[in-house]
């Protein structure tokens, strides 16, 4: 009886306890008052993200069908608030998940499975952009031999020579080419180019033998409308930007005028990336900020000089209204990639604020530019645009709105060396709280972080605020006229200094630190972590800490795997002593080759000439590779699989492996490499993990399906 009296307090106890942590959440969530409809653009991206992490394709219907049915229990229950704003959740969850799956179903983008040709080409341009040795253009090919009427491709992005005939969007072109399919992922997990192909209708990637030839012909006018026109302004925009600033600085000019990238060189982009400018580079909030902000205040200048005008009209709403516009411009010219579709509802959303005298910035914009953007285009949640521009922006929010008096009273100055000493503090303090909430997916996207990012920042956004960004203005207002050397050229020298400096700090020793791959749950728990620590405002926001922490702990979970072979066998790696990859000879293709040491950030060396003792015996061909107690026969070209199957765990060949050891170990060669895509094996004294590409992500409509070239 004792004891059942101990164990009843006990769990009386337990009960009491619960009651007060129920009651204690109840009070912070009635607490947040308005706060918790920013969790309605949440719930909408969460449906979105359950939909592509499905290892299969759901039914159309499913979506919409669980959508109203959310929706009608949210309206039978607005007599009892709790309840409804689950239900209201649930619905927007239901809608995200209803809207991916319609839009995928809406693109239906035919993919190439097989490489082919070189065969001959003719289509549309899409859109051109230069690049390194040539142009890179997407187009739309008229009907291709050996393919069926339904597998057709849409579009094609192909690499053409630069001695190629000028082309505009719009042209139509013949061109001899060898095409692929677009690249896989090299490991399970890593990025997914084939998934965003089939969302921009690319079915294929190939490069021309020889120059693209403009089709002397009538014009097609069955093309794009008002969107082809677009593309071609921002082309010939961009050529004549590089006309008087040749390479990267004209394509540094270009890319925060039209948006286009492509002539900028390799080594400064990685210079960029390295010393955490590449924001500069991504015409986006700060962007469109300045440029809003520059247009503003000089129109508003420019009328207070005319008494006539500013005593009889609303000066502050003209110059609102003009800036509006000018970004509303800006945001079609530069070609409305995600970060400046976002840019520009929470940039217009403040100058539509001062038109009705209801100013005021908040996470409120923020949660609806998400949420705009998001039903425009909801397959950009799982890109890295989506995810850096909104981690920043929100992490950016949440700072100033908890803190900005504090930092406001710290970083003010009355005296000009004091407020430049506080701008640059500004700078300093923005960049830290961008880098810290943009680290987790710059990890996951790119397996690295910049240390010394806030000492270039400190340099270039100023330089960007009060040089580069306003001659950039100015050259597209000259540009009509034929006069925009005249601002490009000292835009030119602003660029020049930025790059300078993007060069001379990602070259400082200790900068770039590689880190460990991040796991996709890992970085959904990171992103729940960061916003809850950002949306809320209550002290159980601080919970957000720990998802955030017990994220990034992923990382401590993961290792690269020890044999990677991929591309119907061509690519084959293994894992060196030294964390190294060796890649067969004359095997190791580069395009897999630097996809792989992008995800590991290892390097990727020629094959050893002579066997390593206790890690790799060769003779000929035929190699056998040790770690951590286990045997894998590596069969590179042609090398036959060895007679006795019990003397190995696992063989990896480059040919036909056959099936007698099947059964008995796991064996991958060509074909499989064909069927499932990338296979990496993970080797450890308690087993051998296989696992593939393709297997990972299920039965999709971007997940290739290979058949054999002559069916039945």
């Amino acid at each position: 009886m004792a004891d059942a009296a101990v164990a009843s307090d006990g769990f009386g106890a337990a009960a009491r306890w619960g009651a007060r942590l129920l009651k204690t959440f109840g009070a912070y969530y009635a607490a947040e008052g308005e706060r918790r409809l920013l969790w309605l653009p949440v719930f909408f991206g969460a449906g979105i993200a359950v939909y592509f992490a499905l290892t299969f394709e759901p039914p159309l219907w499913l979506g919409f069908c669980a959508t109203c049915v959310a929706g009608g229990a949210a309206f039978a229950l607005h007599k009892r608030p709790l309840l409804c704003e689950g239900a209201l959740a649930v619905t927007m969850f239901c809608a995200g998940f209803a809207l991916i799956a319609e839009t995928t179903w809406q693109r239906q983008t035919p993919m190439l499975q097989r490489r082919l040709g070189p065969v001959t080409i003719t289509g549309r341009v899409v859109d051109i952009d230069s690049v390194d040795r040539g142009w890179r253009m997407v187009v739309a090919p008229d009907p291709l031999p050996g393919i069926e009427p339904g597998e057709q491709p849409a579009r094609l992005r192909l690499h053409v020579a630069a001695t190629s005939d000028p082309l505009l969007p719009g042209d139509r072109i013949e061109v001899r080419a060898a095409l692929y399919p677009v690249p896989g992922q090299i490991l399970p997990g890593s990025h997914d180019m084939q998934r965003e192909a089939y969302f921009a209708r690319i079915g294929g990637v190939g490069y021309s033998y020889g120059p693209a030839h403009l089709v002397v012909s009538e014009r097609d006018d069955s093309g794009g409308g008002w969107r082809e026109d677009l593309r071609h302004l921002r082309t010939q925009m961009s050529r004549r930007i590089v006309d008087v600033l040749p390479g990267s600085t004209g394509g540094v000019a270009s890319a925060l005028i039209t948006g286009k990238r492509g002539a900028i060189s390799e080594h400064v982009k990685e210079a960029f990336r390295q010393s955490g400018l590449q924001h500069l580079l991504a015409i986006a909030g700060l962007h469109l900020g300045l440029v809003g902000g520059f247009v503003f205040f000089t129109v508003r200048a420019a009328l207070a000089l005319i008494p006539w005008i500013a005593l009889r009209y609303p000066i502050k709403k003209i110059a609102a209204a003009v800036a509006l516009c000018v970004l509303a411009c800006y945001l079609m010219l530069s070609g409305a990639a995600i970060p400046t579709e976002r840019a520009f509802v929470m940039n217009g959303l403040v100058f539509v604020a001062i038109l009705i005298d209801r100013l005021r910035i908040s996470m409120r914009i923020c949660a609806l530019a998400a949420a705009f953007v998001l039903a425009v285009e909801p397959e950009s949640l799982v890109g890295v645009s989506f995810q850096m521009s909104f981690a920043a922006v929100v992490a950016l929010i949440a700072v100033y709105e908890t803190y900005g008096r504090r930092l406001g009273h710290w970083l003010h100055r009355p005296s000009w060396p004091g407020r430049m000493l506080g701008y640059a503090g500004a700078v300093v303090v923005t960049t830290v709280i961008v880098t810290v909430g943009t680290n987790p997916f710059s990890i996951y996207h790119f397996h690295q972080v910049a240390l010394y990012s806030p000492l270039a920042n400190v340099v270039a956004v100023p330089l960007s605020a009060v040089w580069t960004l306003p001659w950039g203005v100015v050259s597209c207002v000259l540009m009509p006229f034929g006069l925009e050397r005249w601002a490009l050229v000292p835009m030119g020298w602003g660029i020049d200094v930025t790059i300078y400096v993007a060069e001379t700090v990602s070259a400082l020793p200790g900068n770039v630190w590689p880190m460990p791959r991040l796991p996709a749950p890992g970085l959904a728990l990171v992103a729940l972590g960061g916003l809850w620590l950002c949306l809320w405002m209550q002290p159980w926001r601080r919970w957000g800490v720990v998802a955030i922490a017990a994220g990034l702990t992923g990382m401590a979970l993961t290792r690269p795997p020890d044999i990677v072979i991929a591309d119907l066998g061509r690519f084959l790696t293994v894992r060196s002593p030294d964390g190294a990859y060796w890649a067969a000879v004359n095997h190791g293709e580069r395009i897999q080759a630097a996809f792989l040491s992008e995800e590991t950030g290892l390097e990727m060396v020629p094959w050893p000439q002579t066997a390593v003792p206790g890690v790799l015996d060769c003779s000929g061909e035929a190699c056998r590779y040790s770690v951590r107690g286990r045997n894998v026969a590596i069969l590179a070209g042609t090398a036959t699989p060895p007679v006795d199957c019990a003397g190995v765990d696992a063989i990896v060949s480059q040919a036909l492996a056959g099936f007698r050891c099947r059964s008995v170990i796991p064996v991958v060669d060509r074909i499989d490499s064909w069927r499932l895509g990338a296979v990496a094996l993970w080797l450890d004294e308690a087993g051998i993990v296989m696992e593939s590409a393709n297997g990972s992500r299920g039965d999709r409509p971007w997940v290739p399906h290979p058949r054999p070239r002559h069916r039945p």
